[in-house]
C-alpha cells in the first residue's frame, strides 16, 4: 500500500542572519492536493534578493521559512483535477516563494512546461535574471539601437543577459567588472569595451570610449560604489537604472536629476506585468534568444542543495561568475 506521505531534503531558515542560518533538513512532504502537481526539482535558481530574505532586509511573517523563488524539474505525481501536465512532463516555475527543497507539490497554474530544447539547468538559472533583464531593457529604459549603454557587472546573473542582450539591439555596451579574470571573461564574449573597476578608473574610462561625449542610458545593480560616477557620464536628457544595490542603497539626487532632465527607473520586479504572469510567456524571447545563440552563457555554478550556505556566502564575496544553481 502507498503511504499518503513521504520525505524531503529542504533548506530553511529559523532566523534571519550570515549564510550559516541555512540549515539543511528533512521532513514529511504530503501526496499533491486536488490541484497540485508533485515535483522533483532537479536545480533551483539562486537569485541575489535570496540574500535579502536570509539577511533579513526582505522580512517575512513566520519563521521557520524555505525561501527561493526559481526551479526547474520533473512531475513526479498529479492531483486529480490537474489535466495540463503528466508524469515525467519537464516543468519550471518562478515567483512561488519556498524553492530550496528536493521535491514539493505546487498549484498547477504556479508552473509551466519547458520548451523541450532549454536544459532544466540553463531554464533554473535564467529565468528570474532574464525576465529582469527584460524589465530593464522594455520598461525601465526602452533601448533603442546606436544607444550607449554602461552596464556594470557584465559578468553576473543578470549583467551577462542583460548585456548581450543590448548588444543583440544593437546597442554600444561599455561594461564593467570588478577583476581581470572577470575581464577576460567578457572580453571572450566579445565586448570590446570593459573596465576593469579594480584597477581602472570609470570616469576616465568612459570618457575615452565616448571619445568625452557621454552615455545614453546606465543599468547599475551595484548601487552605491558605482552609481554617482555613473551619473556624472550620462548625458542630459538620459536614463539612471537602479536595479539593485549590492554595495549600498546610493543617494538619490533628485534635484540635480531634475535639473539635467534625466529619468531615474528604479523598478521592482515583482511589480513588472510579465513577471506576475507565472505562465512563462515572458521568457519566449529569452529562450528564443538563447537558442539562436545571441545570449551565451558560461554553464551555471552548481552547489549541492545541502550546501545552500556556501554558495550564498560565495555569491556575497563576489567570487562568482553568472549563475549560480543548486541541486538536490
Amino acid at each position: 500500500m502507498e503511504h499518503d506521505h513521504k520525505t524531503t531534503g529542504f533548506v530553511q531558515i529559523k532566523t534571519t542572519g550570515a549564510p550559516e542560518v541555512l540549515e539543511y533538513q528533512h521532513g514529511d512532504l504530503l501526496r499533491p492536493k486536488i490541484n497540485e502537481v508533485q515535483i522533483v526539482q532537479q536545480f533551483i535558481g539562486v537569485n541575489f534578493f535570496d540574500i535579502y530574505y536570509r539577511n533579513g532586509s526582505f522580512p517575512v511573517e513566520n519563521y521557520p521559512v524555505i525561501i527561493g523563488f526559481e526551479a526547474a524539474g520533473i512531475v513526479k505525481e498529479i492531483g486529480p483535477e490537474v489535466v495540463d501536465y503528466k508524469v515525467g512532463d519537464h516543468v519550471a516555475y518562478y515567483k512561488t516563494f519556498g524553492a530550496y527543497t528536493e521535491s514539493r507539490n505546487i498549484d498547477q497554474h504556479e508552473i509551466f512546461k519547458l520548451p523541450s530544447e532549454i536544459p532544466l539547468d540553463l531554464a533554473a538559472s535564467v529565468m528570474i535574471k532574464g525576465l529582469t533583464a527584460h524589465m530593464l531593457l522594455k520598461q525601465s529604459h526602452a533601448l533603442k539601437p546606436a544607444e550607449v549603454v554602461l552596464i556594470h557587472g557584465v559578468t553576473g546573473g543578470v549583467g551577462s543577459i542583460l548585456s548581450q542582450w543590448a548588444k543583440a539591439l544593437g546597442a554600444t555596451v561599455i561594461g564593467t567588472v570588478g577583476s581581470e579574470a572577470k575581464k577576460k571573461i567578457a572580453v571572450k564574449r566579445g565586448f570590446t569595451q570593459v573596465i576593469d573597476l579594480s584597477s581602472e578608473d570609470l570616469v576616465t574610462a568612459v570618457h575615452s570610449y565616448t571619445n568625452g561625449k557621454g552615455i545614453d542610458v546606465f543599468y547599475d545593480g551595484i548601487g552605491k560604489a558605482t552609481f554617482e560616477k555613473s551619473l556624472s557620464l550620462l548625458k542630459d536628457g538620459g536614463s539612471a537604472v537602479l536595479y539593485g544595490w549590492s554595495s549600498g542603497m546610493p543617494e538619490i539626487d533628485k534635484e540635480l536629476m531634475e535639473s539635467r532632465n534625466i529619468k531615474f527607473a528604479f523598478d521592482a520586479l515583482n511589480n513588472y506585468p510579465l513577471y506576475q504572469d507565472k505562465s512563462g510567456k515572458g521568457l519566449t524571447e529569452i529562450f528564443d534568444l538563447l537558442m539562436n545563440g545571441k545570449i551565451i552563457l558560461e554553464a551555471p555554478l552548481v552547489y549541492p542543495l545541502r550546501h545552500a550556505a556556501h554558495a550564498h556566502s560565495d555569491i556575497e564575496s563576489r567570487k562568482t561568475t553568472g549563475s549560480v544553481i543548486l541541486k538536490p
